[in-house]
């Protein structure tokens, strides 16, 4: 009897699912989607695109580094956890982190290893003699080694060029100065160029697919400068109607850029999403109303530009917009919630995942951070997920 429950209650599941998906294909609003609960009989819809609404903790921080396995599974690490989900949607290993020190860390995912570079160095109390060091971890979060980097400096952005290369933008608070600097794990200090000697600018740093480096910054000051894959300068550039905040290359067609307009040129301090080519000129500009939305992150797939915007002030209720290469909005979203929690990836069918919180107490205060975190997949029709698996 129970074998026959069991199987009744999975083939119902099943129906009710197929028959939400075909109802709410184009719905936007999470109350309507179809709900999972993996609690129950453990069964789930295999679906190429879901929300996974982890409730089974709740999360403390807002911030988390998201990263797909060539498998499709996703691994998600904040400050405090690291979680496992697969790539149906499923929360398959949470792992609390616990480390030796409370240093200021930018946590990194490459190659399925957990890099974290840390300094034990701060702003007001800086040292310029303390190096910057690298913890390797396993996706199990084993510790795989311990490094001292050949830098120094205040940590302000770090990519990964390869599992033993890395490039680090480094702020040395007595000089005033931003260094590029690109390291090898064992062999050193291989490149590095004084990008400012006057403050903190540029503060991102971004490694195309063709192995340039390029740095911006959220000012209107040294805010673009495009390196070749040994540190020389190719381009330098004050594009100053822009504040950038993301940014990404297509080779080809050029940069594109995101974040808001200086109030030198747009008082209300719009946001935009802009193209600009390989000699630095401003091809094609869209802008968004900033007292609706702002703080834009973006990704770039082959036939699309996604980019999430959330409300001033609160980072609540996420706008989704989908635009084409050519900055054509094509769709529209919004997702009710908390805050932008990572950035936005490609995934395995075509499409784009990202973290993002849902206000555990709706009425709570807008700095309360408690919040149960979602990871949203999204398939190639670039619709909002109907199918939710609370777990």
């Amino acid at each position: 009897m129970k074998k026959f429950k069991n199987r009744y209650k999975s083939t119902l599941l099943l129906c009710l699912q197929l028959c939400g998906m075909l109802l709410f294909t184009q719905c936007s609003n999470l109350d309507e989607t179809i709900t999972t609960d993996i609690d129950d009989e453990n069964s789930i819809l295999i679906t190429d695109a879901w929300i996974c609404n982890m409730q089974s903790f709740e999360e403390d921080y807002w911030r988390y580094e998201l990263y797909m396995q060539d498998n499709g599974d996703y691994i998600a690490i904040s400050d405090s956890r690291l979680l496992k989900v697969s790539s149906a949607g499923t929360l398959d290993a949470m792992i609390i982190l616990n480390y030796d020190d409370d240093n200021d860390d930018i946590i990194k995912i490459y190659d399925d290893k957990i890099y974290r570079f840390h300094t034990e160095n701060e702003f007001q109390n800086f040292d310029p003699n303390l190096p910057v060091k690298l913890d390797i971890y396993d996706l199990d979060f084993i510790l795989q080694g311990e490094y001292e980097l050949d830098t120094k400096g205040l940590i302000y952005d770090v990519e990964i060029e390869s599992d033993e290369v890395f490039g680090l933008l480094s702020y040395n608070v007595d000089a005033s100065t931003m260094t590029l600097k690109k390291v090898h794990l064992n062999s050193g200090l291989l490149a590095e160029q004084v990008l400012s000697t006057t403050g903190t600018s540029p503060t991102n740093l971004h490694i195309a697919d063709t192995g340039d480096y390029f740095c911006t910054a959220s000012s209107t000051r040294n805010n673009f400068v495009l390196l070749d894959n040994d540190l020389n300068i190719l381009l330098q550039e004050e594009l100053d109607q822009f504040i950038i905040s993301d940014a990404k290359y297509i080779p080809g067609q050029g940069y594109y850029i995101a974040g808001r307009m200086s109030t030198f040129v747009d008082p209300d301090k719009s946001t935009y999403v802009a193209l600009v080519d390989e000699a630095g000129s401003v091809l094609n500009t869209i802008t968004f109303d900033s007292q609706e939305r702002w703080s834009p992150y973006m990704q770039i797939n082959s036939e699309r530009i996604c980019l999430v915007q959330t409300e001033p002030e609160s980072s609540k209720n996420m706008l989704m917009s989908l635009l084409d290469h050519d900055l054509e909005i094509q769709s529209t979203i919004e997702i009710p919630g908390n805050k932008v929690q990572s950035p936005i990836i490609n995934n395995e069918i075509g499409s784009f995942s990202f973290v993002y919180g849902i206000a555990i107490d709706p009425d709570a205060p807008d700095f309360v951070p408690a919040s149960n975190t979602r990871i949203f997949k999204f398939d190639d029709t670039y619709e909002l997920p109907t199918n939710v698996i609370i777990q």
